[in-house]
């Protein structure tokens, strides 16, 4: 028989994976572009938009943390129908809050980006910046889609299923990056799209 030991690490190793492949989005297209920038500006811009990025999302990280152990549960008392409805709730609250977040990102993205240092680092990384966070922003539903389905497919014990899709994911951001930044030279604005549209993929993947 299974061990509850066992049990514990069949679902926190996959969790753990699927925090750890995440990120890995973002170290492949700064890999990218500090690879094929011939200037240290386009790095510069897309740091500076990335860590305002990566602090927006990370504010959002409840949605998972929190839908989990709601659904669990309700599912543990053997009402499958309110877990399915806080489900529900937690993923049309994830659309909700991401549109909002874009809008406000794409309204506010000088301001941000000024306060996170592009002022300093000079016009010509504040423009990769700007192109960059214009296209990154458009990724702020699918990405809290993505917390509040992985949220509920833990409250599910579903934790291998996040693992899958978030590396189907980083294989198509990889293989854009290739094309966009690599073969295209379009540098910061080419690892935006690539991952947008990897992050969208996967949020579609989710719903």
């Amino acid at each position: 028989p299974t061990t509850t030991g066992q049990r514990i690490l069949a679902l926190a190793v996959p969790a753990a994976g699927a925090l750890l492949i995440d990120p890995l989005m973002t170290v492949v297209d700064t890999a990218f572009v500090g690879r094929f920038s011939e200037a240290a500006a386009p790095l510069a811009g897309m740091g500076s938009a990335a860590a305002l990025l990566t602090f927006c999302f990370y504010l959002c990280n409840f949605l998972c943390t929190a839908t989990t152990p709601l659904i669990s549960e309700q599912r543990a008392s053997g009402n499958n129908r309110r877990a399915t409805e806080i489900g529900g709730q937690a993923l049309s609250l994830a659309l909700s809050l991401g549109f909002a977040l874009s809008i406000t990102l794409w309204t506010f993205r000088q301001p941000l980006l000024t306060l996170m240092g592009t002022g300093i680092t000079g016009e010509e990384a504040n423009q990769y910046a700007i192109d960059f966070l214009s296209v990154r922003a458009l990724a702020a539903p699918a990405v809290l889609t993505i917390e509040a389905a992985t949220g509920v497919l833990r409250g599910y014990l579903d934790t291998k299923t996040p693992i899958v899709v978030l590396f189907v994911a980083n294989l198509v951001n990889f293989l854009l990056d290739v094309i966009l930044i690599a073969m295209l030279g379009l540098g910061p604005l080419g690892a935006a799209i690539a991952t947008t549209s990897a992050e969208w993929i996967s949020a579609s993947f989710f719903l």
